[in-house]
């Protein structure tokens, strides 16, 4: 006789799954956390498990002028990534969309050449054409050079939300006399909306933390938050690293919180809505 096999409960699985995965959170989580503690020591120095609790890091951060025009930098940098790169990402997902051509799969692979493609490869090319035109000792650069590397996130973010895209919707708007413009707003923009909102995420997230172009490109006059890190860890270990750390990991978390609300807001629109008949 076979025996019968016993499989676990719906809620079972789920408590067993949640079990299983709290290590594996912990192992991820747990060290990006203690930049907090570090960063709120009432040493002069970097330690663990911290002595007291003290905000003389974070006070001696915002008033380091090289500090602050670090992360102003950074800020800025990053807004020109999630600008071009949203835009640049979005319209290559659009246009791409539905279409089959020859050499189709030759541009995507140039589109996601970034994510491939060796950091420092990247920055040495930047490096290299950013001297021939003149533009190298300003922030404008890295911006361009991290919006190239986000573009593919946002690519690849924009075309998953296309992939709910009916396209008698785009036929049946042209259909009745809307424009590309006119097409765009009131069919394209209200699906990839989720993916914009995310690649734009993810475009701030790899700008904000992209050290090797930046370490290539930097200035008196540009320097970012992780370059200067990076050189302070070499040359001037202080709380203050542990301080722009924690900086670093409050925004991506902001980050991810706003993300997480905006799909949760959206899948309780979605509940409210009334079922077509």
């Amino acid at each position: 006789m076979k025996r019968s096999r016993k499989t676990l409960q719906p809620g079972r699985q789920r408590k067993l799954l949640s079990l299983l995965s709290l290590p594996v959170f912990a192992f991820l989580v747990v060290p990006t956390l203690i930049v907090v503690p570090v960063a709120l020591n009432n040493s002069r120095y970097i330690t663990f498990p911290p002595g007291g609790v003290s905000l003389a890091a974070v006070q001696g951060f915002f008033a380091d002028q090289a500090w602050t025009s670090a992360l102003s930098a950074s800020m800025q940098a990053a807004g020109i990534a999630v600008v071009l790169g949203t835009v640049f990402g979005a319209s290559a997902a659009l246009g791409l969309h539905g279409r089959k051509f020859p050499g189709q799969q030759a541009v995507v692979g140039l589109v996601l050449a970034p994510m491939i493609v060796p950091t420092v490869v990247l920055a040495l090319a930047f490096y290299q054409f950013f001297i021939s035109v003149g533009l190298v000792g300003s922030i404008i650069p890295i911006g361009l050079a991290h919006a190239v590397i986000a573009t593919p996130y946002v690519y690849l973010t924009t075309r998953a939300s296309l992939a709910g895209l009916n396209p008698a919707l785009v036929r049946s708007a042209q259909s009745l006399g809307a424009g590309m413009l006119s097409v765009f707003r009131h069919v394209h923009l209200p699906v990839i909306l989720p993916g914009l909102i995310s690649g734009a995420l993810f475009a701030f997230s790899v700008s904000i933390d992209e050290t090797v172009m930046a370490l290539f490109m930097q200035s008196p006059g540009a320097t970012t938050l992780p370059v200067k890190m990076f050189t302070d860890i070499q040359f001037n270990l202080t709380p203050k690293i542990a301080v722009s750390s924690a900086l670093l990991v409050t925004v991506a978390t902001i980050g991810l919180l706003i993300q997480v609300v905006y799909v949760l807001k959206r899948r309780s629109t979605a509940r409210m809505m009334p079922l077509a008949v």
